[in-house]
């Protein structure tokens, strides 16, 4: 600043140069920052540097934690896992529920959706292992027929199949495995009759 007030004052800028040790360049730079500021102005705009250089890191730091977030959010965590995040988040922290959402990135229908099928899979189950019990030879269409067109079910085939697939190869697996019990015994005694 005295450099400055020096220069104004006439000092040639060549000898301020010299004597401050500093190129023409930099007497030119400065003089074109500061020039026509006082002291308090220069002080104020110091403080003002330091504060938008705190800031800036501030918010690199944080853009790196929310770009790592949304990483490991895409990569590992499945939706149903998200949205119990979100659902904590609000419940913990009060935070609103679509802040939690945009930060979990799920929808608002995904944070209020509430399965209610768990029932209807139990009776689809009781439904298909009876059927497939009785008549061993139905295959999934037929029981699917069964439900929907004789007992007046409304469950369409998507809504059915993924428990349905499950049911019936399992009793169609049972009903190839050789029964144990008195076949064994039987075929003891015929060995022992024929021998």
């Amino acid at each position: 600043m005295s450099i400055l007030r020096q220069a104004e004052g006439g000092v040639p800028i060549s000898e301020l140069c010299l004597e401050h040790g500093m190129s023409r360049a930099s007497f030119y730079k400065w003089r074109s920052k500061f020039g026509g500021m006082d002291a308090s102005l220069i002080a104020e705009m110091t403080d003002m540097t330091e504060q938008n250089r705190r800031l800036k890191t501030m918010y690199a730091e944080m853009s790196m934690q929310n770009e790592l977030l949304k990483e490991a959010l895409g990569i590992s965590l499945r939706p149903s896992q998200r949205r119990e995040m979100a659902m904590r988040v609000v419940a913990v922290h009060g935070v609103s529920i679509a802040l939690a959402c945009r930060t979990f990135q799920i929808s608002e229908t995904c944070y209020r959706y509430s399965p209610t099928l768990s029932d209807e899979n139990e009776e689809i189950a009781d439904w298909l292992e009876r059927l497939t019990t009785n008549k061993r030879n139905w295959g999934f269409r037929l029981c699917f027929m069964y439900l929907r067109n004789v007992q007046g079910y409304g469950w369409n085939h998507k809504r059915v199949y993924p428990t349905g697939r499950q049911v019936i190869a399992y009793n169609h697996r049972q009903a190839d495995l050789p029964r144990t019990g008195a076949e064994p015994a039987d075929k003891t005694q015929e060995t022992a009759e024929a021998g």
